[in-house]
């Protein structure tokens, strides 16, 4: 995952059904938004590889305090970054 190392908090608390829904609604809206864009700009190979840089990051994030909704934006912006890069080492020389 574009090479960087991230702490996560793993939180043992129980957060109530309809919060943990809530949560991954907006986690698949902003994920599916994401994939989108980048199928639209460079292709399937390259969502998949966003997409599962996405999750990963999704996977090291701190949880915010008492389950409040995550900065989805963050992971995004994060995952945009692997993705230039990506393409960015893979573009022909000049």
């Amino acid at each position: 995952m574009c090479d960087k190392k991230t702490s996560s908090i793993v939180h043992t608390q129980q957060a109530p059904v309809e919060r943990v829904v809530e949560l991954r609604k907006t986690a698949e809206t902003e994920l599916a938004n994401f994939c989108e864009a980048v199928f639209r700009r460079y292709g399937p190979k390259e969502a998949r590889k966003a997409a599962q840089d996405w999750i990963e990051l999704l996977e090291t994030m701190d949880w915010p305090a008492n389950w409040a909704l995550p900065n989805w934006r963050y992971v995004t912006i994060v995952a945009a970054d692997c993705l230039a890069f990506r393409i960015i080492d893979h573009s022909p020389s000049r």
